[in-house]
């Protein structure tokens, strides 16, 4: 095994992960082409969202206590300018990834995205051989960087018009002005054609 700890359940996990990535991938690329709001917009309704449910898991899972706790034991002085400042730097990082990443979504396919988030894994998987030991073995490291060579080697296919000329469809099929100017110069030719017999 290239893994440094082999687990049903964590490959399992990751057998869910795999589904639930590609029709998140999807679904989202769906609704960024077809909703019609602009980048800016899918971005307020997201972290919007977000907001709304954070309270709602503040409490579920008792984070509320800790935090009040920590407010308690330091008394006047629980407020750091050092936490502040990393809070606010973390809420800015995060907005600018959530509008890089809708611009992005729109920009490429589902597929090209998805190859795009797991290129840029790169460095933490780097930082993580480095720095701990829990990580797959070497001959692990290996098929991870092809995989990786291989994501950055992916290109997305190109639709091309071709070189013939479109045919024209049927009428129920072409724009209301294509088909009154069809009948406009269809009216036109007959009055000019009924005219030449009179002028002999």
């Amino acid at each position: 095994m290239t893994d440094s700890a082999f687990s049903l359940t964590a490959y399992s996990w990751a057998l869910a992960y795999l589904v639930t990535i590609t029709t998140e991938m999807v679904y989202i690329k769906h609704i960024v082409t077809n909703l019609g709001l602009n980048t800016w917009g899918f971005v307020l309704y997201n972290n919007l969202l977000s907001l709304m449910l954070a309270p709602i898991f503040w409490f579920v899972t008792g984070e509320y206590k800790s935090v009040f706790m920590a407010m308690e034991s330091r008394g006047e002085g629980w407020f750091q300018m050092d936490a502040f400042v990393a809070v606010a730097l973390s809420c800015v990082f995060g907005l600018l990834i959530s509008f890089f990443g809708f611009a992005a979504r729109k920009a490429v396919s589902a597929t090209a995205f998805t190859v795009t988030g797991v290129v840029n894994k790169f460095l933490t998987v780097a930082i993580n051989v480095m720095i701990w030991d829990k990580h797959a073995s070497s001959i692990g490291s290996v098929c991870l960087l092809f995989t990786i060579v291989g994501g950055i080697l992916y290109q997305q296919s190109v639709t091309t018009g071709g070189n013939t000329a479109a045919q024209p469809g049927p009428a129920s099929e072409q724009p209301k002005d294509e088909i009154d100017m069809k009948e406009f110069d269809e009216e036109k030719q007959s009055l000019v054609s009924s005219a030449k017999p009179s002028e002999t």
